[in-house]
């Protein structure tokens, strides 16, 4: 059998860095951020903990490397062409593409919101770049709906982001004996759109 190639290490490295992001958002999820440790983390992936440290030096720096993740994945739905401004079409198809992911990988959604929200989080992200992101995010919807003529485009930018980011809390809340029905979240979608296409 021949070495691995340099690609081939990066490969592996790189799926073994997801699965240790997956892992840890799964156990921040259910076990909470604040009593999770790295031996319980490398634990809970089968893994040494010497080997969770080659991939990340810090609880923190796992925590952040999660949000993120999540965050750039939604600022890549958000402005596609990285031209930091925002157009009709890429706000209709970035709603439409939030509801779609939120269907298809609802677990991942409901972990990474829960995870989000929960205690001392938000102070560990306070001045960190990633915070940013949503600095900008707010920014460019905010310039779109005063270009597009909304009479208080902040007001807006609250509106949107409040229905969108209130789906993802009921998500989590909502007992999945009583699970939303996909229908609903269509329509709600659909309204969505209809506001401020």
């Amino acid at each position: 059998m021949s070495p691995r190639t340099q690609k081939q290490f990066e490969v592996i490295r790189e799926s073994r860095r997801t699965q240790i992001l997956n892992g840890a958002l799964d156990l921040f999820a259910t076990e909470g951020y604040g009593h999770c440790s790295i031996a319980a983390l490398a634990n809970h992936l089968g893994i040494s903990k010497g080997l969770m440290y080659n991939y990340f030096e810090s609880k923190e720096q796992l925590l952040l490397a999660i949000i993120e993740r999540g965050l750039s994945e939604i600022m890549d739905l958000f402005d596609p062409d990285h031209d930091g401004v925002l157009k009709s079409s890429e706000l209709v198809n970035f709603i439409r593409k939030v509801f779609s992911t939120m269907r298809s990988d609802q677990n991942y959604w409901i972990m990474f919101i829960g995870v989000i929200i929960q205690p001392g989080v938000r102070e560990l992200l306070r001045d960190k770049p990633i915070v940013h992101q949503m600095e900008r995010f707010t920014s460019m919807l905010r310039d779109y709906f005063e270009r597009k003529g909304f009479e208080d485009p902040y007001l807006e930018v609250l509106t949107l982001s409040a229905m969108i980011e209130g789906l993802g809390m009921l998500l989590i809340y909502t007992d999945p004996s009583i699970r939303i029905p996909d229908e609903m979240i269509q329509k709600f979608e659909n309204r969505i759109v209809e506001m401020y296409k």
